[in-house]
């Protein structure tokens, strides 16, 4: 591998790469001078900008006529480059590594070898399944995109989109009008997804059918109003769920056995997984007892409620 500085000239029709979309910038941001020296790369036949174009074209656009930039000369492999790319860009934006995991597949790099060797070197797991979670980043609206790069969100907290992601549109505009954040609009996908999937209607007519779908288009005077009126909204669904999952729960635990020393409970709410059992043995023979009947079959129905 070789790297010079050198002057590139902004003369002439730009030569654009693989990489040139990085790095990911908002609309408030383009036309901005330059504040480092572009990475380029010098092709069997040109030099192409590997990356940062909008430094370039803004560069272009201020009248200069020539840019400082890093030279990549020579580079072994497809891989080395990457690996140069991702350095010189550290930190990467969640939206950036969207960026360069796709251009890495359009080069070629395979699959298992982009997960093991590249995704590290980016922060990320080095599993082959995330690959396409990560890819569907770059299906969001900008809006979304720009939202997960300015509140630093981590990958499984951006992947909430996916479960609407027929519907992004609506998404965005509903956590624009609402002035929401990521906590708040996680919560209201995640629950129209789930009770989508129960009563087996589409996301869209699930959301409609609990008020929330003309949310996104309706003009509050004071959005903690909105609010309110999400919540109730929510609740208002889940909590006959809740109560038949409990009573469910309660008629299974009535019929399993136990001893009237172990006392069972669990989060009424069902948001935390698992019963809390506490019992008390007053000697070798109650607490024989006791874990006989924790090991019955008819207790451990209850496992299947929770």
């Amino acid at each position: 591998m070789k790297i010079t500085v050198k002057e590139l000239t902004t003369v002439g029709p730009t030569i654009h790469s693989t990489f040139s979309p990085l790095p990911f910038i908002r609309e408030s941001e383009t036309g901005s001078l330059l504040s480092k020296p572009i990475l380029a790369y010098q092709s069997p036949s040109c030099i192409k900008i590997v990356g940062n174009i909008h430094q370039f074209t803004a560069a272009q656009d201020h009248g200069k006529y020539t840019v400082p930039v890093y030279l990549i000369e020579e580079s072994d492999s497809t891989l080395e480059l990457i690996q140069i790319i991702i350095q010189y860009y550290d930190p990467m934006t969640l939206i950036d590594k969207a960026l360069l995991t796709k251009a890495a597949l359009e080069l070629g790099v395979p699959r298992p070898m982009l997960a093991e060797q590249v995704f590290p070197a980016m922060g990320i797991a080095p599993r082959e399944k995330l690959i396409d979670q990560v890819l569907f980043l770059l299906a969001l609206p900008l809006e979304l995109q720009t939202f997960i790069v300015d509140k630093d969100l981590s990958l499984k907290r951006a992947l909430i989109f996916k479960r609407a992601e027929d519907h992004l549109g609506w998404v965005s505009r509903l956590m624009t009008n609402l002035k929401i954040g990521i906590n708040m609009t996680a919560e209201i996908i995640q629950n129209v997804w789930e009770m989508a999937h129960r009563d087996d209607v589409e996301f869209k007519t699930k959301a409609e059918e609990m008020g929330l779908w003309d949310m996104a288009d309706t003009v509050y005077e004071d959005n903690r109003l909105a609010v309110i009126q999400i919540r109730n909204a929510l609740n208002a669904a889940r909590f006959p769920l809740l109560t038949q999952a409990g009573e469910d729960l309660q008629s299974t635990l009535e019929s399993s056995g136990l001893p009237e020393s172990v006392k069972v409970k669990w989060d009424p709410q069902f948001e935390q997984q698992g019963l809390d059992i506490r019992f008390h043995a007053k000697d070798e023979s109650d607490l024989e007892a006791v874990l006989d009947s924790l090991s019955q079959a008819s207790f451990k129905k209850l496992f299947k409620h929770i």
